[in-house]
Formats: structure tokens, C-alpha cells, sequence
């Protein structure tokens, strides 16, 4: 019985965590993508020997005589990403971006946990109403 209720929960956190990382590999896809990466799709069965041969889901430099090249392998999908300089530093740009974002919304929403938790106790006075989020109505 205690084994079968240990491999449910180990089947459980490794489901959580299956879906973590293709939540990821899907944001990493779409920051690509908007960044100016072109998606090749590996249609040929020498195209599919070379993406087989890369280190799938993660963003790789490649020299290509003076030029850097970056790509990015999605075996699972049976595409390539590739892109340039530029396109590589504006998908880092994008990925700062992102996370500065999380790092605000983060922020804003323990500031309100705070402000909900201080209005449950009578003796600090009256309720304390946290204004909306300028720009939005």
C-alpha cells in the first residue's frame, strides 16, 4: 500500500515537472521567434539527421566563417530555429524584459497580500485601500 501511494506521488511530481519544462521550452519558442529567429522545419531526411544531432532545447552558438549563427533544436516539433547576432541579442532583450516583468508583478502582488493582511486586524484603524494600477481602469 505505502509503495503504491509513493509511485502516485512520484508519477504526480514528475507530470508537474514534465509540464514545467514544456511551459518553458513553448515561452523560450515564442521569445525566439519574436526576436527574428526563422523556424526551419527539418522536412528533408538529411535535415532531420542534423537536427537529431544537436542538443535539443537549448540555444547553441555556431561559427559559420565570421559570421555567429545561433540555433535552437525542437526534435519534438522537427524544427530548427536559427538566427543571427541581432536576433540573438534581442531575444536576450526580450528574455530581461520578461523577467522584469515576473520580478513587478511579483512585487505588486505581495504589496497587496501585505496591505489585505494589515486591514484584517481592527486595531490598526480603518481599512486601507490600495489604489488601482495607474493606466488601467
Amino acid at each position: 500500500m505505502k509503495k503504491w501511494i509513493l509511485l502516485s506521488i512520484i508519477g504526480v511530481l514528475l507530470a508537474g515537472c514534465a509540464s514545467f519544462e514544456a511551459a518553458q521550452r513553448a515561452n523560450t519558442e515564442r521569445l525566439l521567434s519574436a526576436a527574428g529567429f526563422r523556424i526551419i522545419p527539418a522536412s528533408t531526411p538529411e535535415r532531420q539527421k542534423s537536427l537529431a544531432a544537436l542538443e535539443p532545447f537549448t540555444v547553441i552558438r555556431k561559427l559559420k566563417g565570421d559570421e555567429v549563427r545561433y540555433a535552437y533544436a525542437d526534435p519534438a516539433q522537427n524544427f530548427l530555429y536559427t538566427g543571427d547576432q541581432e536576433a540573438y541579442a534581442k531575444y536576450q532583450e526580450l528574455l530581461i524584459q520578461q523577467q522584469i516583468a515576473y520580478s513587478n508583478m511579483s512585487a505588486a502582488r505581495m504589496n497587496m497580500n501585505a496591505a489585505q493582511q494589515w486591514n484584517d486586524w481592527p486595531c490598526w484603524g480603518p481599512a486601507v485601500i490600495v489604489p488601482a494600477a495607474r493606466g488601467h481602469r
